[in-house]
């Protein structure tokens, strides 16, 4: 901990001098260019996702809305600041990963969607340890000789343990990880999705539709999108909003669990196996609707 002489923690000398905010939120539009399968990925998604996808987009313009109630002058601190960083950091990842996803670009979304998760859980660390934020910003932006440059610094921080224990994205986080990572099984699922025993049909850079994976994912960003709102909601005193916009948080958040509950959706499960290993198990995995679906363990 940073102090003065008394042993009183140091306030940062940084003062919250402006905050621009979204007036809303939008999911990004169709990009010029794509290839044809992209392209079909994002008609096919936009038909058969359209309920994943809206309700995304209202909930990236809640959190938009929300934030912006952190401006006020009674929750304008540099605390609060450190939150909305973090925070505007995972809405951006959210949003760009669901972009991706719609266009069929499954395995970029991966890395995204991990990244959102921990700054998510950064948020829910950072309220047990408000002291780490004002440690970097007591220290940051001074001037060093040596290097002739700005100090910034890194300001190494990370929520491992609120990861740990939240066990609705600890499973995603993981899984995410290991998706993004070269390893062989996700590998052949995201370039030979349509893989066997006997053959291996190769597609390289497939960009072509594939339900569960866009299911999977979407999945995800809608948990993490809930994740998010939740602590925004137990966070009045840096985000004091306004009872009706809490009362439409409240509303989106239910509204999100119920989709994630409903129907036969591909969604993943932590799996222990005879040698105690914790692995990934996908069910519904299915490259189009009438396709039969199939329980993938990774």
């Amino acid at each position: 901990m940073t102090t003065n002489g008394d042993l009183r923690p140091l306030d940062p000398p940084q003062r919250v001098s402006g905050m621009r905010v979204p007036e809303g939120w939008t999911l990004p539009g169709k990009p010029d260019g794509l290839s044809a399968a992209a392209a079909d990925a994002w008609r096919q998604s936009g038909f058969l996702l359209g309920e994943e996808l809206r309700s995304l987009e209202a909930g990236f313009e809640l959190q938009a809305r929300f934030a912006a109630s952190g401006y006020t002058p009674r929750a304008r601190t540099m605390g609060m600041a450190a939150l909305a960083s973090l925070w505007s950091r995972a809405l951006l990842s959210a949003s760009d990963a669901a972009s991706l996803v719609r266009r069929g670009a499954y395995q970029s979304a991966a890395p995204l969607i991990r990244q959102a998760i921990e700054h998510v859980a950064a948020q829910a660390a950072l309220h047990e340890e408000p002291d780490a934020f004002t440690q970097w910003a007591v220290a940051a932006y001074e001037r060093n000789e040596e290097a002739r440059a700005e100090e910034v610094g890194l300001g190494h921080f990370f929520g491992g343990e609120a990861i740990a224990r939240d066990e609705a994205l600890r499973p995603i986080y993981r899984a995410a990880g290991d998706l993004g990572r070269p390893n062989f099984g996700p590998t052949a699922l995201f370039s030979a999705a349509d893989a066997g025993r006997q053959r291996y049909p190769l597609v390289f850079a497939d960009e072509a539709f594939h339900l569960g994976w866009a299911q999977l994912l979407l999945g995800w960003l809608v948990r993490i999108d809930a994740s998010q709102l939740h602590l925004a909601l137990h966070a009045r005193g840096h985000f004091p909003a306004a009872q009706e916009l809490r009362d439409e948080a409240v509303a989106h958040v239910r509204a999100s669990e119920a989709l994630l509950a409903g129907g036969d959706r591909c969604r993943l499960e932590e799996h222990t196996d005879a040698e105690g290993r914790r692995r990934h198990l996908i069910d519904s995995f299915r490259r189009r609707p009438g396709d039969a679906p199939k329980r993938i363990l990774l």
